[in-house]
């Protein structure tokens, strides 16, 4: 069944973007003032009002004449910036039935439409049951997936932080999302209509980055048939990201410097007065900068000037409870993006042991390749351990007390009336294979690994032990 939907909004990007999120049985009409919406009341089916620009009380006058207009025959959804909770509840209040974030993501969309043609509201009160952060963050946060302790605390840290134009070092681990949190303080901050630029200076050769950050004119060395226009300036109204920051020569520190005190440039052959640019300078290291300091391979002072907000990302085995989350998300990418390969059904109990009691020192990046290593080599059946890296393995043996075992021998109990060892040795060891067999539902050749022996003297353990039934 064909509808119409409404949109109230002077950005045409928004138009596109909603075309392109929208059903294509449903028919877009886009307003860009308000005084023409009477003349299309009568025909919608639902109503979108654009809640980003234009000031408060501009958008909130548009929701309520418009909420009048339709009085209760179509929902009306307020569109708002990323994480913008206080204009949501103002949406709400001015008569918003739901609302949206930017950037419009299609499955969200749509079940926000859904529930609101189907005549639920987001709050049957205003002003009762509006929005909190522990809502807002419930599946994660600006591409982030993840809701345990650690990572709320970053989304709090990233809502903080983005509304002002102070420099910001993010430091981490590799793999923790750097260049994600970046981009969420971009994409939350004022400068989200202007450009993102980012730099991994410890991917581009030391006697190339000059040039790469600041440009060149032509001339300026063999090879400069042209003007080059750099990163930098390519920045301009919006913000530079420098990875790996720790990576740079100390003579291009003094550039860097320089930028952040002066907020000029000079590209090489420059022989002018320095280019006045406008960029927000966002930083990234997993280097301990303190001991590059003191060991004179990172200035001081320029140090203070990109640590004015410090923000720390926690590694992947501080954040245990995300690792299910982000292994079935890795999985649900992987199925939408390969559809020529047969779909993967999930994740056994078995293997998701495995992947919560590794330390992951490759953190989520690590994890994504886990699973995409996984979901190739298993099409159309179940990540199984047997689908996980060797290095897996280690970690379930501990837990079987097959390998090094973390009680000391002195700690052993033996009772007075001593005890027969060559009994103990044989329970021990049936209920290891049997638990092993258990969990692998009863792959011999996987339980032989997590047992670390052959899968012929598991076989022959296995009927010395009666455990045949066991095997399915």
């Amino acid at each position: 069944m064909s509808s119409s939907c409404l949109l109230l909004t002077e950005s045409e990007k928004l138009s596109a973007d909603l075309a392109k999120a929208l059903p294509a049985e449903v028919c877009l009409q886009t307003l860009s003032k308000f005084e023409k919406v009477e003349s299309f009341s009568n025909n919608i089916t639902f109503a979108l009002v654009d809640c980003r620009e234009g000031g408060d009380a501009a958008w909130c006058h548009s929701l309520v004449n418009l909420r009048e207009a339709a009085l209760e025959s179509f929902p009306v959804i307020a569109i708002c910036r990323p994480a913008a909770l206080a204009a949501v509840r103002r949406a709400l209040k001015s008569g918003a039935d739901s609302y949206l974030f930017t950037p419009l993501r299609k499955a969200e969309t749509n079940r926000v439409i859904e529930q609101c043609l189907g005549g639920e509201r987001y709050s049957s009160e205003f002003g009762r049951d509006l929005p909190t952060d522990e809502i807002l963050f419930e599946e994660g946060f600006c591409g982030f997936i993840g809701a345990s302790g650690p990572m709320k605390e970053v989304y709090r840290q990233l809502l903080k932080v983005a509304s002002a134009d102070s420099s910001v070092l993010i430091r981490g681990e590799s793999g923790t999302g750097k260049e994600l949190a970046a981009r969420a303080l971009h994409n939350l901050g004022r400068r989200s209509h202007k450009p993102f630029v980012p730099v991994n200076c410890g991917a581009i050769p030391h006697d190339l980055l000059e040039s790469e950050l600041f440009g060149y004119i032509k001339g300026a060395f063999t090879g400069a048939y042209s003007d080059r226009i750099g990163r930098v300036e390519m920045a301009d109204g919006g913000t530079i990201f420098l990875d790996e920051i720790g990576d740079m020569e100390p003579l291009l520190q003094v550039k860097i410097l320089r930028l952040l005190q002066e907020k000029t440039i000079e590209p090489l052959g420059w022989r002018k007065e320095p280019k006045r640019v406008d960029v927000r300078i966002i930083s990234a290291t997993n280097r301990d900068l303190e001991k590059d300091i003191a060991s004179e391979k990172f200035r001081e002072d320029l140090y203070y000037r990109l640590n004015v907000v410090p923000l720390t990302l926690p590694a992947l085995r501080e954040r245990p409870d995300d690792i299910i989350g982000l292994a079935e998300f890795f999985l649900s990418r992987f199925n939408v993006g390969f559809e020529s390969v047969e779909q993967v059904s999930g994740i056994t109990p078995e293997a998701l042991w495995l992947l919560e009691n590794y330390n992951w020192p490759g953190n989520v990046r690590e994890l994504e390749n886990v699973i995409e290593r996984a979901a190739v080599m298993n099409p159309g059946g179940w990540i199984m351990p047997l689908d996980l890296p060797e290095k897996f393995f280690q970690t379930e043996s501990d837990s079987l007390g097959c390998g090094e075992s973390s009680q000391k021998p002195d700690s052993v109990i033996l009772p007075a009336a001593g005890i027969s060892l060559k009994s103990e040795v044989t329970r021990l060891e049936k209920g290891l294979i049997a638990e092993a067999l258990k969990r692998t539902h009863g792959v011999k050749e996987q339980a032989a690994r997590l047992l670390q022996i052959n899968r012929t003297t598991l076989i022959e353990k296995i009927r010395r032990n009666q455990l045949e039934g066991d095997v399915s």
